[in-house]
């Protein structure tokens, strides 16, 4: 009888060989039997990562899919990984992120419990990789450590109407830092009109988008159960940086044959990528309306709220004014200037040298002025520490909650 593993975990990436090796060590590092590390290489040079992953083809459980003749655009990289994967659960971090092994027990003890479950979401932890010149972060740490069902009503509510939404999403619910059942995703595949698991380039929050439309049960998690690293090379180390963001969002649209920008769907969305990230959710979510029949109207107001929040993010007043600006001259166009009146973004002036440590409002903030970890592994298991063990994590299913204010 062939072994079916209860998680897959996939972990794609391009050109951050680095990070990815440091992610391989660390993961292939658990004990655990029940999981499938799927390792998708994609970058410029093959050589670097298929001499690496030579000794860790000899473990049973790890699959690597090494470098095509071309580039593959994120959306096929993401699409190569799914397609490697055998397990009835399926995750997806990235490059320089961690995921805890041990939420395949999990899964399996919250299978027993709700056997149609369909979707796992749980708080996460953040980690900036050291380098030169980092400045200070102030990290938080979630120490609820609830597990609940998810009413699906309050999800699309998150999703399509941006509800409790700060610069991103107020619902994590997604194959990326989240589990989804292969059920779930199968049937997202089905309904697609290409037959594929991911379409659109904002390939995580496609995902979303679907997952809500398309699931069944949803159940959340309090206790975080990744990080989400950022490195010098990521997309995430651009969110607040517009230079940098230009140039990763020119390599991004290079290695896509058709940039989003000039979709035919977005002659009526005048947001565009190079906006920032709340934004590309905006384009995501207008594709997917408009190329699935969806009438998602009513969002609007919350959405420009929300644009207000991600200008407000940059560090600089510079950077804050270019951002506001840029968002203000496509308010002026976008449905004759209606919700033009809800994008007000202020300027909040900080002293980026600090960085806070301690309680507030019934969450732990760690900083890292002085680094105690050199990777995300390491650092879920010094916060580790500090949270409950999985193992003793007490699942609640006699009452349908509602979840926190934005995924953590």
């Amino acid at each position: 009888m062939t072994h079916v593993p209860t998680l897959s975990i996939c972990v794609p990436s391009r050109n951050r060989q680095v990070y990815f090796q440091a992610t391989i060590r660390a993961l292939t590092a658990s004990l655990r039997s029940d999981i499938e590390l799927v390792f998708v290489d994609n970058s410029d040079d093959p050589s670097v990562m298929d001499t690496f992953i030579e000794p860790y083809l000899a473990d049973p459980r790890v699959k690597y899919v090494p470098s095509g003749a071309t580039v593959r655009p994120m959306v096929d990289n993401w699409e190569v990984a799914l397609e490697a994967t055998t397990g009835r659960w399926i995750s997806v971090i990235g490059d320089d992120d961690h995921i805890d092994p041990d939420v395949a027990g999990l899964l399996t003890r919250i299978e027993a419990e709700m056997p149609d479950v369909e979707a796992l979401d749980w708080a996460r932890l953040f980690f900036t990789w050291p380098y030169p010149g980092k400045p200070p972060y102030s990290n938080v740490v979630q120490l609820l450590t609830e597990i609940h069902e998810v009413p699906k009503d309050q999800l699309k509510e998150r999703a399509f109407r941006w509800d409790h939404a700060r610069e991103v999403l107020g619902c994590g619910f997604g194959i990326y830092h989240g589990a989804v059942s292969r059920v779930l995703m199968e049937r997202i595949k089905s309904l697609s009109k290409t037959n594929r698991y991911f379409e659109h380039p904002i390939v995580d929050y496609d995902n979303i988008y679907k997952l809500i439309m398309h699931g069944k049960r949803f159940v959340h998690c309090r206790r975080p159960l990744s990080v989400m690293g950022a490195c010098p090379l990521s997309n995430t180390a651009a969110v607040n940086d517009l230079k940098d963001a230009k140039k990763k969002l020119e390599a991004f649209h290079r290695e896509h044959k058709s940039p989003i920008d000039d979709w035919e769907c977005y002659k009526d969305f005048p947001f565009r990528a190079h906006h920032g990230v709340t934004a590309c959710i905006g384009m995501t979510q207008h594709w997917f309306a408009r190329e699935y029949g969806y009438d998602f109207a009513g969002f609007e107001k919350n959405f420009a709220r929300s644009c207000a929040i991600q200008c407000e993010g940059y560090p600089t007043r510079e950077e804050f004014e270019v951002s506001s600006a840029a968002y203000r001259e496509v308010f002026a166009k976008w449905q004759g200037g209606r919700f033009a009146k809800y994008f007000k973004p202020v300027w909040k002036d900080r002293d980026a040298a600090h960085a806070f440590g301690g309680m507030l409002e019934g969450k732990l903030y760690l900083s890292d002025a002085y680094e105690t970890a050199a990777t995300p592994a390491e650092y879920y298991d010094m916060v580790g520490g500090i949270m409950l063990p999985i193992e003793s994590l007490v699942i609640d299913f006699e009452n349908v909650r509602v979840m926190p204010g934005v995924a953590a």
